[in-house]
């Protein structure tokens, strides 16, 4: 009895730990190809001016110390996050966070490794070492990775944008260009665009177009 009380208790803490809850964290913006001292360095960097946001979409503080992200050709985690995010307050990690992460563990030091041609990042949950959740995959397209343009999440929104205000693209791909400027570290918002009436998405995606 005691022993099926105790692998009760142990599925019940299994289940506790993948609960949809633990889906408040979201990747809400990334930059795959920078032109730009990002991390504030000194120098331009392909690699440690890579950057990726997450977003607490929930009502409580979330510890980020069981997050981590890699890419699509890596296996294991390229990055531990770290910090405290409180609801609604975004935290954005840098090539050179990841870079020394990976110095410390021993890794080799490949930063995020997000591919300019387009890639998936994904964002994982777990304990050192494994297992891992997959609680979400981001594909993004070539276009959105050139010269400090960032993919991200619309305004107080589940779809995506390319925010090119740095380096405007003007073809026909989707997502086309917003003009809209990076925003690592902040709520992702248009700077300079303020509404003046509520609008749909996809009328605003067409106006774009």
């Amino acid at each position: 009895m005691r022993t099926l009380l105790m692998s009760c208790l142990v599925l019940l803490l299994a289940a506790a730990w993948f609960q949809p809850a633990s889906a408040a964290i979201r990747i809400s913006e990334l930059m795959a190809d920078p032109a730009t001292d990002w991390d504030h360095d000194g120098a331009v960097d392909f690699k440690l001016d890579e950057w990726i946001e997450v977003i607490n979409t929930g009502t409580s503080p979330v510890n980020l110390q069981e997050y981590w992200v890699r890419d699509e050709t890596a296996t294991d985690p390229r990055f531990r996050l770290t910090g405290l995010v409180d609801p609604g307050e975004t935290a954005v990690f840098y090539g050179s966070d990841a870079v020394a992460w990976q110095t410390a563990n021993g890794q080799s030091t490949m930063g995020f490794s997000l591919n300019n041609g387009g890639d998936t990042l994904y964002l994982l949950q777990g304990p050192v070492g494994g297992p891992y959740q997959t609680l979400q995959d981001v594909p993004y397209p070539d276009h959105t990775a050139d010269d400090d343009r960032s993919y991200g999440t619309v305004p107080d929104g589940d779809q995506w944008m390319l925010y090119d205000g740095l380096f405007p693209y003007g073809g026909t791909l989707d997502p086309p260009g917003s003009g809209c400027e990076p925003t690592p570290g902040e709520p992702n918002f248009c700077h300079g665009l303020v509404p003046d009436r509520e609008t749909a998405f996809g009328t605003l995606k067409a106006s774009f177009m």
